[in-house]
């Protein structure tokens, strides 16, 4: 009997001490804590950390700080939830509320107000005049506001595009789209998005002073046109033409009028050694630094022709070479296969600097390998300096 008793008690005990245990657990307080520990923007491999206030979210970014395709970042008290998603949030375009619920179901809104901060850049960042002919850049001085060009006489100063690039955010007066004639200064205004203004004039002159280069010392020859010849190496006869060419770098923009080559005498078969005593046309090929082809033109070589500088018009290629560009002129006889006559290109073999020192060309076509010398895959740079002259305006 005492030993039914002591179960007894037993169990009861164990009962109540379960339900003791039950009890507190169903007592313990849910958290309110309702509170954004911190808050933070990234762009990129930028990130901007936020003060949070009691109940709002404020600051800045930098102007350059674009907020759009940027990630939120919101640390909240453990157990809380927010509303809507942070992550989700990828611009922000104006105030926004977020919502944070306390485990026990307080809500606390914060207004996050975040902006960015004006822009003070009033700028114009690049130019380009696009007229039927090229495109080109102006210099822009930054200092004096100054945007100064010289084009060539062939260009309308009155009815001119001129594109202007400037500061993201800011803005221009007049637009530059609905001006054309800038036959004299035209002025801009460029205002940064907080309001500070920087005029800029922009200038357009023609090019009309006269300019003349000269490349006329001569230490050697190279053979130019046909051949004629039975007995030389690796050569029928009749079956090439050799051509000439030599780079140009300017040191100021200009528009080409004539271009001449040198020639030591007049054309003559080479085996016979007879003059050929007839015109012959010379064609001349420009190319720029891409080796796409700006222009060409002949010139008729007279009978009576016994050496020296031959010209080539150019002022009705339209043509505008830039300053510090190269440029390559290619020149050969035309039917200098067929009629298989020679002169010599003349040349200067000592190393030097400036205008009369870019790359010399040569090149050679045959008939027996079908190709001919507009193919530009015949000509190879050479190590003379051929003697030419320039002339045109700056």
């Amino acid at each position: 009997m005492k030993t039914k008793i002591y179960r007894f008690t037993t169990l009861l005990l164990i009962s109540f001490i379960v339900f003791s245990c039950a009890s507190e657990e169903k007592t313990v307080p849910l958290s309110a804590e309702n509170k954004i520990l911190s808050f933070s923007i990234t762009k990129g491999d930028v990130s901007k950390q936020f003060d949070v206030l009691e109940g709002s979210v404020t600051g800045k970014v930098a102007s350059d700080f674009e907020l759009n395709d940027i990630k939120i970042s919101v640390s909240i008290p453990k157990g809380a939830t927010i509303s809507p998603d942070p992550s989700i949030i990828k611009s922000i375009t104006g105030p926004f509320n977020l919502t944070v619920t306390a485990e026990n179901g307080d809500k606390k809104a914060y207004e996050i107000s975040i902006k960015r901060e004006l822009g003070v850049d009033n700028f114009i960042l690049e130019s380009s005049i696009n007229t039927q002919y090229f495109v080109t850049s102006p210099k822009i001085d930054g200092e004096t506001g100054m945007i100064t060009k010289r084009l060539p006489e062939f260009i309308d100063l009155k009815n001119l595009s001129i594109d202007l690039k400037y500061s993201k955010y800011a803005t221009i007066t007049p637009d530059p789209k609905t001006v054309k004639d800038y036959s004299s200064p035209v002025s801009f205004t460029v205002k940064s998005e907080s309001g500070v203004e920087k005029v800029y004039q922009v200038k357009v002159e023609h090019m009309n002073i006269n300019k003349f280069e000269s490349c006329t010392e001569a230490n050697a020859t190279k053979w130019f046109g046909g051949d004629d010849r039975t007995d030389a190496p690796d050569t029928l006869p009749y079956d090439r033409n050799v051509g000439t060419g030599q780079a140009i770098v300017l040191s100021k923009d200009l528009v080409p009028s004539v271009f001449s080559i040198h020639l030591k005498e007049g054309f003559y078969y080479f085996k016979a050694n007879t003059e050929y005593n007839k015109p012959v046309v010379i064609k001349l090929i420009i190319r720029d630094e891409n080796q796409k082809t700006i222009g060409y033109t002949t010139t008729t070589v007279s009978g009576q022709f016994k050496g020296g500088f031959i010209p080539f018009d150019l002022k009705g290629l339209n043509l505008f070479l830039e300053a510090g560009k190269t440029y390559s002129f290619y020149w050969y006889l035309v039917d200098g296969t067929s009629l298989g006559i020679t002169a010599s290109s003349s040349g200067n073999t000592k190393s030097g600097s400036g205008f009369c020192f870019s790359t010399g060309y040569s090149g050679q076509s045959k008939v027996s390998k079908n190709n001919t010398l507009e193919d530009s895959s015949v000509w190879y740079k050479h190590d003379w300096h051929f003697n030419i002259q320039l002339e045109g305006k700056e």
